[in-house]
């Protein structure tokens, strides 16, 4: 990492092809396992979408195996930050639209995606105080994930209004 840009070198164990592959078959299996394949199937192909995704996004740095060494792929997309910004939306929207999502989920869909746009579009050193505060970077992804989980919880559930027959 450095102050103007994040790169992925020193994650190849989360952020590598083989890595991606394998957890979408376990999330696969797992479901499986309790009869649930569709919802492994779910999960997994969110997994493996990420590193799809990442190739696209990122600079040349994911690894085909979790190794430090070896081939790496991405095209960089984060170089054209507005192309980056478009195509990561109509991901989401796309998604949205192919599981039949609520108005309220694709509002947040359009909000969390605005939301990104400082990173997306960084001013040099945006990065400093996240390459001086290692454990920063982290935190973020966290917090990001667990808001995104939280939101398509809330607007992907069904709801059950009283008096309804519908359960």
């Amino acid at each position: 990492m450095t102050d103007d840009a994040i790169h992925l070198d020193f994650l190849p164990y989360s952020h590598s092809v083989f890595s991606g592959a394998l957890l979408a078959a376990l999330a696969w299996l797992m479901g499986k396992s309790v009869h649930r394949a569709y919802v492994g199937a779910a999960i997994g192909l969110g997994i493996f979408s990420h590193i799809v995704l990442d190739i696209i996004h990122h600079e040349p740095n994911i690894t085909l195996l979790p190794l430090v060494w070896g081939p790496r792929l991405g095209l960089n997309l984060q170089g054209i930050p507005l192309a980056d910004f478009i195509v990561e939306l109509l991901f989401c929207v796309a998604c949205w639209k192919i599981f039949g999502g609520s108005r309220g989920l694709l509002i947040g869909i359009v909000v969390f995606n605005v939301l990104n746009i400082p990173v997306m579009f960084p001013r040099p050193g945006a990065f400093a105080q996240i390459v001086s505060h290692p454990a920063l970077l982290p935190t973020i992804i966290v917090v990001q994930v667990v808001a995104s989980w939280l939101l398509v919880w809330w607007f992907g559930r069904d709801r059950v209004f009283l008096g309804s027959t519908r359960y």
